[in-house]
């Protein structure tokens, strides 16, 4: 489930980068960028956060 999650938002993040909308103007591609980069570094944290186990002594 994790990783399905992971694959999405960095899909979600690329598309939200790589589109570019003339109506929206220079400030609003800027934060549909600032979005992408924002989705696609949760993915990064979400995958790289692994859980400790605990060992028993």
């Amino acid at each position: 489930m994790r990783l399905f999650c992971v694959i999405l938002l960095i899909l979600l993040g690329g598309f939200l980068i790589g589109l570019t909308i003339d109506e929206l103007g220079k400030a609003g591609n800027t934060i549909m960028n600032l979005i992408g980069s924002g989705l696609n570094f949760l993915a990064l944290l979400i995958a790289g956060n692994k859980k400790e186990k605990q060992h028993s002594v």
